[in-house]
C-alpha cells in the first residue's frame, strides 16, 4: 500500500489532470495541504488523537492547551484524588456557567471548560494534581516531499483525489473539477473512519439466548 508522501501526492495529482507540469510547485503544495485539511475534517482519524500530561497548581484554575489542540476528548486525573471524587472531569461547553458559579472555595475540580488557549477547572483545585488530557489535534502541514499526511493510510488517496479537484478549479476547468469532485465523493463513501473500525470487534460480547 502506498504511503503517499507529499512528493507522491503532488506527482499523482498533477498527472490526474493531464500531467500539468506548468503549474507552479508552490501552488500544488498549497492545494495539497488544503485537500488534506478537507479530508481531515470528513471523519475522525487515529492520527488526530493525542495525549498530554499536565499538573494543577493549588488555587489556580487555568491549564494551558497544547499548541495543536483542536477539540477535547476527555480530561482525567492521574493522581489519587481521594474517595468520592470522579476520576474523569465533566466538560462544560459554556464558560459563562463557571463565571456564574465562581471558582471558590478551592476543592477537587469536577468540571472543565475551554476558553481561548486554556482550560478552566471548576472549582479551582486545592492541590497539585496530575491530569491526563486526551484531545484531537489539527493536521500538520506538509512541507518536505517526504512528509506523510496525518490521516489513516486508506484515506490518503482521498487527499490525492481532492487535490486533483482543487487543481482543476484553480486552472480553471469547471467541468473537470465537477467530475473529479464526484469521483472523490464516491471514493470516501467506501471508507470507514478509524472510529468505525474500532467498533468492528466480532468477538461476541452480545448476549445470546439458547433454546
Amino acid at each position: 500500500m502506498a504511503r503517499w508522501n507529499l512528493g507522491q501526492i503532488k506527482s499523482h495529482a498533477t498527472a490526474g489532470i493531464g500531467h500539468r507540469s506548468d503549474i507552479p510547485s508552490s501552488i500544488v503544495s498549497f492545494l495539497v495541504n488544503e485537500a488534506l485539511l478537507q479530508v481531515y475534517a470528513v471523519a475522525p482519524h487515529a492520527w488526530q488523537e493525542k495525549l498530554a500530561i499536565s499538573s494543577t497548581t493549588s488555587g489556580e484554575n487555568r491549564v494551558f492547551l497544547p499548541a495543536d489542540f483542536m477539540e477535547p476528548i476527555s480530561l482525567s486525573y492521574l493522581t489519587d484524588i481521594g474517595s468520592g471524587s470522579a476520576r474523569t472531569l465533566r466538560y462544560e461547553p459554556d464558560p459563562a456557567t463557571f463565571d456564574a458559579k465562581g471558582f471558590t472555595p478551592v476543592s477537587v475540580s469536577e468540571q472543565y471548560t475551554i476558553f481561548n488557549d486554556w482550560m478552566e477547572l471548576w472549582p479551582s483545585p486545592n492541590s497539585a494534581y496530575s491530569l491526563q488530557f486526551r484531545y484531537r489535534s489539527y493536521t500538520t502541514e506538509l512541507i518536505d516531499s517526504t512528509d506523510i499526511p496525518s490521516v489513516s493510510t486508506d484515506w490518503r488517496y482521498a487527499v490525492v483525489l481532492k487535490a486533483r479537484q482543487l487543481l482543476a478549479e484553480w486552472l480553471p476547468d469547471p467541468g473537470l473539477a465537477s467530475a473529479l469532485e464526484n469521483r472523490y465523493l464516491v471514493h470516501i463513501a467506501t471508507l470507514d473512519s478509524d472510529r468505525a473500525k474500532r467498533q468492528g470487534d466480532q468477538s461476541g460480547w452480545g448476549a445470546k439466548v439458547i433454546y
